[in-house]
């Protein structure tokens, strides 16, 4: 095949993926970012790593679940070309509801059993709760347990893709300033650099040249809690926000829920600390003697209608608006986004299986 030049703007989740895969179909990938290897201040960092399409249902659109389940089942087989370890488990969730939230706990259970019947949806009593998470059945005596669900380690996920891409010889140019991303040409540092196609992964750093673009914030703690024991991802449901606990390796936990139409990055607010973690207390009384590791905020990108995109141009290809499913839908806008290439190149060669969806993500930009 024919060796082209592809820029690659942003080195996001999905960046480093394209410079991946593109890089492995033997084109000649240079990833340009303005942060280092870390990814400081991208979305990817801000986030649980949860693989939970079913739990975020009610407020999701169907495609964007129907999208997750086929990313679930996609992701080992990107984790399994990784040279480093990264955390990955399939053992389902868990969704409780305190007792004055029941109804909306009923109205989840009635969602997914009108909605999505292929669900494998069990409800269970305090004694199969005390067998699956029985730390959980200290306060709860029912839960919602959705077995196909999963979690990812997204920070070790971004080291492993850093250590891949050093690996494979990627050229990576870190902590450069692109001011303008168009056809089949960059500026870098007052400097045109030119290629075959440039790819734009910017997210809400694109926010000029997409004008349906908007940040909505996320924020969340990083939790050391030794007196925890949770194994799974636990959503508990409340009428405001949907709390999730996302477990990582050595007794480190996620807690998040927090979600702000607002595009600043500064720190968080008393009001949010207080119900991340007067929530996550509420579940287990273990997170009052929780060490707090990390505060993080961050804006995820999101277009007008919290659907991502992949806009395709003559020697341009955009992707953005993953909101706040990235870490769901990446295997996915992935497999679009190589279509996207390949369509634009003339090449056959796409990696993962099932490349075109019956409701692709690709536009073609005139």
């Amino acid at each position: 095949m024919t060796k082209n030049k592809i820029i690659i703007v942003g080195s996001g989740l999905i960046g480093r993926l394209m410079a991946l895969y593109l890089g492995r179909q033997g084109h000649d990938v240079h990833l340009y970012d303005k942060s280092n290897k870390k990814g400081v201040g991208s979305a990817a960092r801000a986030a649980g790593g949860m693989l939970t399409p079913f739990s975020e249902s009610l407020i999701a659109d169907p495609e964007i679940v129907k999208m997750g389940m086929q990313g679930i089942s996609l992701w080992p087989e990107i984790l399994a070309s990784l040279k480093e370890y990264t955390f990955f488990q399939q053992k389902g969730s868990l969704v409780i509801s305190h007792t004055q939230d029941v109804g909306d706990m009923q109205r989840f259970v009635r969602h997914i059993q009108t909605r999505w019947p292929q669900c494998d949806m069990q409800k269970l009593n305090r004694s199969q709760l005390l067998d699956l998470e029985p730390e959980i059945a200290r306060r709860f005596n029912s839960a919602i347990y959705l077995p196909q669900e999963g979690q990812l380690g997204n920070r070790k996920l971004m080291s492993a893709l850093t250590h891949q891409l050093e690996i494979e010889g990627i050229n990576w140019y870190l902590n450069r300033e692109v001011s303008n991303v168009s056809k089949g040409k960059i500026t870098c540092n007052g400097q045109t650099i030119l290629a075959d196609l440039v790819i734009d992964c910017r997210g809400t750093g694109a926010a000029d040249d997409l004008k349906s673009l908007r940040a909505v914030r996320g924020e969340l703690f990083q939790l050391f809690a030794p007196e925890v024991n949770i194994l799974r991802p636990v959503r508990l449901m409340h009428p405001h926000y949907h709390l999730y606990i996302a477990p990582k390796p050595n007794k480190h936990y996620v807690i998040g829920a927090t979600e702000i139409e607002s595009d600043n990055t500064g720190p968080m607010t008393v009001r949010s600390a207080l119900e991340l973690l007067s929530a996550a207390y509420s579940v287990h009384p273990g997170f009052a003697e929780a060490q707090i590791k990390e505060q993080v905020s961050a804006c995820r990108p999101a277009l007008s209608d919290n659907f991502p995109a992949i806009y395709s141009e003559n020697g341009l290809i955009r992707i953005n608006g993953l909101y706040r499913h990235g870490f769901l839908l990446a295997p996915i806008v992935l497999q679009q986004a190589l279509v996207a290439v390949s369509d634009q190149l003339s090449s056959s060669i796409v990696n993962l299986s099932d490349s075109r969806l019956k409701n692709p993500l690709i536009k073609q930009v005139s």
